[in-house]
């Protein structure tokens, strides 16, 4: 009886001790790692190099040695890798340096770092991930940033002498990722690669950006992504349905990771010549509504938030790594904290906070912020007074925030959000902040209005957003109306008409930022007022 005691302690032993070891095997590191103790606070590039400091307590290691670990956008964490790049004693602060490797095969522009150490021959984190914070220190190149008028426009290229005429500081276009990659002729070579881009299309790009430079405006370009079968690769891998009107990038995959890496890279190098010169670079379009204009898939809003946080830092390394002088911005819509049926609408404010924190915590740099505070609805361009049926909605349009949405009216909710320390630029100031679309109506099926209503309205929210020192630039969507806004959502939003004749709006647009008599009191009849003054604009 006594023998067949011990031989089941035994059993029970010898099974704890095999399930043991096969956890070992099949868990990944991370799940060993004792208690995450040291900070990685600069990961910079110095000359050729990448040097990386972590301080903290000293982490115990069998070894004494901490050994630091570059991971690929694209790679989830250190799982069973052994090539650690760098390794120095474990120390209070320990400070690592490897080579950069700029445009070769083995670059580490695009690369976050992780400090290890090694527990029974695996390697485990002891810090948190962080990316390069100065990839400009390689930029070749550095725009500067001309100013003629916080005023803009979205812009038509064939209408491009409208712009220096007009006085605008600022316009506006868009750019589609997937149609450079529908064709060739174009020839990039980047990181030991070459790529073929369509020459059509970068004939395309040439021209307008030459136009819109000539005529001495700061060019804002928005980066987007449409669904094409053919270039799926540059999509999310959970978002490649079609169906959406925008795609959140692929930064999962090694092959969509390194097409993306190389597009942006050519795009900033080639438009940062003063001549079609690219001032300014918004990565997505109102990126908080997920589903239609952004999708990264059905997820919520975290997971998503963190997901583009991941798209932004490849663009900028990439952007800022050609050109120095050039600004990248993310873009939110006018729900700042409005909800509805479509839960894949986010709150902008969660969005926003949630990516600068995940910024925060891999490594801070100069992002900043572009928001579309349309009239509420669309379609009121009286957007000072609310319809019937909107007025008594609980803090839809008020100066807190918890506002639901963001119009003219309330702006400083979100340049006062932005002065929260969380959200500050690297130098400890309030970050960029453009508005880089906002339109009005000059007709409308449900809402009465017309072309003097439009210009009205135009004047009073330029001088709203005008009189906000955080707000740099006011675009004013757009140049010419669009068949499909008037078609689909009744919205004529052009200074111009389809047809291309001038709305009484274009020469409102000209004048507004001016005290030229005709028009430096026009707005007041429609608002209600007798003087800017007593509304507490100038």
């Amino acid at each position: 009886m006594q023998k067949g005691k011990w031989s089941k302690k035994a059993a029970k032993l010898i099974f704890s001790f095999l399930f043991a070891a096969l956890l070992l095997v099949w868990l990944p590191a991370e799940a060993f790692a004792a208690e995450v103790t040291l900070t990685v606070n600069n990961c910079v590039i110095t000359g050729k190099d990448v040097t990386v400091v972590a301080s903290g307590q000293v982490q115990p290691a069998p070894d004494g040695m901490y050994y630091l670990f570059e991971l690929k956008p694209y790679e989830e964490g250190i799982g069973a890798r052994q090539n650690y790049c760098a390794s120095v004693p474990a120390a209070e602060v320990a400070t690592f340096t490897v080579p950069l490797d700029f445009n070769t095969a083995n670059s580490k522009l695009y690369s976050r770092f992780v400090v290890a150490i090694v527990e029974n021959g695996v390697f485990v984190p002891v810090s948190n991930e962080s990316y390069i914070t100065n990839p400009e220190a390689v930029a070749s190149k550095s725009t500067d940033y001309p100013i003629r008028s916080k005023k803009g426009l979205t812009a038509d290229w064939q209408y491009s002498t409208d712009l220096s005429a007009l006085g605008a500081g600022y316009a506006a276009y868009e750019l589609d990722i997937s149609r450079f990659f529908t064709g060739g002729g174009t020839n990039y070579t980047y990181n030991g690669k070459t790529y073929s881009f369509n020459s059509g299309v970068v004939g395309e790009y040439d021209i307008v950006c030459q136009k819109f430079a000539k005529e001495g405006c700061n060019v804002i370009m928005v980066i987007k992504n449409s669904f094409n079968a053919a270039t799926a690769d540059l999509i999310a891998p959970l978002a490649r349905v079609p169906g959406k009107n925008c795609y959140a990038m692929n930064v999962s995959e090694q092959g969509g990771v390194e097409k993306i890496e190389a597009l942006m890279s050519f795009l900033a190098g080639r438009y940062a010549d003063q001549n079609s010169a690219i001032h300014t670079w918004i990565i997505g379009n109102e990126i908080n509504n997920n589903s239609p204009w952004h999708y990264a898939g059905d997820i919520g809003e975290k997971e998503f938030s963190e997901y583009y946080a991941k798209e932004f830092r490849l663009c900028y390394n990439a952007i800022k790594s050609q050109n120095a002088g050039a600004r990248v911005f993310i873009n939110i819509d006018q729900r700042w904290m409005h909800t509805d049926a479509n839960k894949y609408a986010y709150p902008g404010r969660n969005v926003l906070d949630n990516f600068a924190q995940s910024i925060n915590a891999t490594g801070n740099i100069d992002w900043g912020l572009s928001i579309h505070p349309h009239p509420v609805p669309l379609f009121n361009c009286q957007f000072w007074k609310l319809p019937p049926g909107y007025s008594g909605m609980k803090n839809l349009v008020v100066h807190s925030d918890n506002t639901r949405m963001v119009n003219p009216t309330n702006l400083e909710v979100v340049t006062n959000h932005m002065a929260q320390p969380f959200l500050l630029a690297p130098n400890g100031n309030v970050r960029h902040i453009l508005i880089s679309e906002m339109g009005f109506t000059s007709m409308n099926p449900q809402l009465a209005t017309d072309q003097n209503i439009q210009a009205a309205a135009m004047q009073y929210a330029y001088k709203l957003a005008s009189s906000n020192p955080f707000i740099e630039g006011i675009v004013i969507h757009r140049q010419i109306d669009h068949a499909s806004e008037v078609a689909n959502d009744g919205m004529a939003v052009g200074i111009r008409d389809a047809g291309g004749a001038p709305k009484v709006s274009f020469e409102m647009f000209k004048y507004m930022d001016t005290a030229d008599p005709t028009y430096a009191n026009f707005a007041l009849p429609y608002i209600g007022a007798s003087s800017w003054a007593e509304l507490g604009l100038n």
